[in-house]
């Protein structure tokens, strides 16, 4: 009989042992499929951080108007005879658009990086984004449903948070750059963008626009140091195909 239960109690650990072993394997495949699941719809990247397919479509509609007449300038053709099959310096119109995507978004991520680094955000993947987005939603229609104030719209939708979350972002960076004196306007400098420019500042006198003319030396300076990042990125495309292919899709509404 003792032998039995000890036999029984061997056996009771095997199975304790292999339920363990399972339980991991399938916590392991559960992380590798939710990791693959952030990364599958990369098409590119910069300086390693991942540009998910849904991140491309939305430039994408944002930027197609402008880079269709640009196309349409370099083919020599009319804009009414534009279509995105139209071909320009040995290009189609959809790989000239993928590649303005590309630009702006170089100096989209590089401008979240450096905002991370400088502590204004912690995720900035696109999920992640999604998921702050439905938290927000959420918080909204609980505030219009205590009749609170909300401001702005009460829902976003994907590529509305994804502009104010990156307007925002870059605002705040900016003025970090500022706080930090990494951009800095001088009075010279303020006084040089007026002359240059009175009609800008509805020919006021400068003492009374001052600030608006620092404020637009930042501005500039900003701009100069976002291009700067971008034009050092790093960025790599696993598949040329696949990111025009995200464009395409992108203009058909897929």
């Amino acid at each position: 009989m003792g032998k039995v239960q000890k036999d029984n109690g061997k056996s009771s650990k095997k199975r304790i042992w292999l339920l363990l072993a399972v339980i991991a394997v399938a916590a392991a495949a559960a992380v590798i499929f939710f990791m693959k699941s952030r990364t599958e719809n990369a098409v590119f990247s910069v300086d390693g951080q991942p540009v998910y397919k849904e991140e491309a479509a939305c430039v994408a509609s944002k930027i197609k108007l402008h880079q269709r007449e640009k196309i349409a300038a370099k083919a020599g053709i009319d804009i009414s005879d534009f279509t995105w099959e139209t071909e320009a310096e040995g290009k189609t119109a959809y790989e000239h658009l993928a590649d303005a995507v590309v630009d702006e978004l170089k100096q989209m991520k590089t401008m979240q990086k450096e905002a991370m680094d400088n502590g204004l955000a912690d995720a900035i993947d696109y999920p992640s984004l999604m998921e702050a987005m439905e938290k927000e939603n959420k918080d909204r229609e609980k505030k219009k449903g205590n009749n609170e104030t909300v401001f702005g719209m009460t829902r976003y939708t994907a590529d509305q948070f994804y502009d104010y979350f990156n307007e925002n972002l870059s605002l705040q960076n900016k003025r970090e750059l500022i706080k930090k004196e990494v951009l800095t306007a001088s009075d010279k400098e303020a006084r040089a963008a007026y002359d240059a420019d009175p009609d800008y500042f509805n020919n006021e006198e400068y003492e009374t626009v001052e600030t608006y003319a620092k404020n637009l030396v930042l501005d500039r300076k900003y701009e100069e140091h976002l291009h700067e990042m971008a034009e050092a990125a790093k960025v790599e495309i696993p598949s040329e195909k696949a990111l025009v292919q995200a464009v395409k899709d992108a203009l058909e509404g897929k």
